[in-house]
């Protein structure tokens, strides 16, 4: 079991990472405490009966609340939902709110907490790679407006996040390939031995290894925390983690949240990012190449002859929360681990970049 401090200045917390965490000890901060269970429906049901069996025990008044996590419904119904859920329980300022699930149960869960009588405590419970390693770290909570993903949302942070490994055992083969966009995207911003070593564990993750599994979890979050701890609402160098989501966000948006899920959209975004990188900063050819074959090993489904109309996706990221004024910002690479961010690039370049995929 890992331990990694987020030493935010609003809220010190801790992710913890190992096996077996949904017990007693761990959640023994919620006793007497009122507690809803904010929880995906696709959860396993020995996973649902276990968290609820331990909070319904701990708890002095326990509700939970079961939502269908897609895009679509990451949404201001879902939010008021679990609002209603609160005020009809007659939770005070002193409830908790666990959210179970991948990263839109995280983020939605998170929102109502912030947003709840103006902000009560919230743990996570991330059910996915993809939330593991970034969606539960760092206190980026927000729902989706239909012009836009994540437009509307809080900096709030949670008081504990458990990691558990046992909960990725039942997912399918495309969500340990959406996670491990995130993960090869904090190699590349970061940590340059970090990435030699994917190069070589790749296989061992995706067959979910412990070991390997467990290490490239708790490096992903070491790396978030560190940027999180410097930067927590996005002021420098915490736009690092943005790497590929300019675009990223834009694919998602022009596939209408349906065609491409989010770690498909990452992994393009990246590549559309590091070849910007290679006409503005000397990013080589070399390192994209390599950057590329990782990508793909991690998402064998990934199709990259996807000719994109260039218009819609530039029209996209015009509503994108990443910009400054009305130039949009580009975290781009000047090689592998070293990041920085742009916002001053001719449209034609960023033409090229969304054409190179094809």
């Amino acid at each position: 079991m890992n331990k990694i401090k987020v030493e935010t200045i609003s809220n010190p917390y801790e992710v913890v990472v190992g096996s077996n965490l949904i017990n007693q000890k761990n959640l023994e901060i919620l006793e007497d405490k009122e507690v809803l269970l904010v929880i995906d429906e696709n959860i396993p049901s020995k996973f649902k009966d276990l968290i609820t069996d331990q909070l319904s025990n701990l708890s002095s008044n326990f509700q939970s609340l079961e939502i269908c996590a897609s895009e679509e419904n990451k949404s201001v119904k879902t939010l008021d939902s679990i609002h209603s859920k609160l005020i009809d329980a007659r939770y005070s300022r002193d409830c908790v709110l666990v959210g179970f699930g991948g990263g839109i149960t995280c983020d939605i869960a998170g929102f109502a907490a912030a947003t709840y009588q103006r902000g009560v405590n919230f743990i996570l419970f991330p059910s996915t790679l993809l939330s593991q390693v970034d969606a539960s770290v760092g206190g980026k909570t927000a729902i989706n407006h239909p012009q836009g993903k994540n437009m509307i949302g809080a900096f709030h942070q949670p008081i504990k996040v458990f990691a558990d490994v046992d909960l990725l055992s039942s997912l399918p083969k495309i969500e340990i390939s959406n996670g491990l966009s995130e993960v090869i995207k904090h190699a590349l911003i970061s940590d340059k031995r970090y990435f030699d070593w994917l190069e070589k564990n790749m296989e061992s993750i995706i067959s979910l290894k412990s070991e390997a599994l467990g290490y490239a979890i708790t490096r992903s979050v070491e790396i978030k925390a560190e940027i999180v701890s410097e930067d927590e609402k996005e002021k420098g160098i915490r736009k690092f983690l943005n790497f590929g989501h300019t675009f990223g966000h834009a694919i998602e948006l022009y596939g209408e949240f349906k065609e491409f899920s989010h770690g498909q959209s990452v992994a393009m975004g990246m590549l559309m990012a590091m070849e910007l990188s290679k006409l503005t900063e000397g990013f080589s050819e070399e390192d994209l190449n390599k950057s590329k074959k990782l990508i793909s090993k991690a998402n064998p489904d990934l199709n990259l002859k996807i000719a994109f109309d260039e218009k819609k996706l530039l029209e996209n990221m015009s509503v994108d929360k990443k910009r400054m004024g009305n130039k949009l910002i580009f975290v781009l690479l000047e090689e592998i681990g070293q990041a920085k961010v742009r916002a001053d690039i001719d449209e034609s370049k960023i033409v090229r970049a969304i054409q190179s995929l094809v």
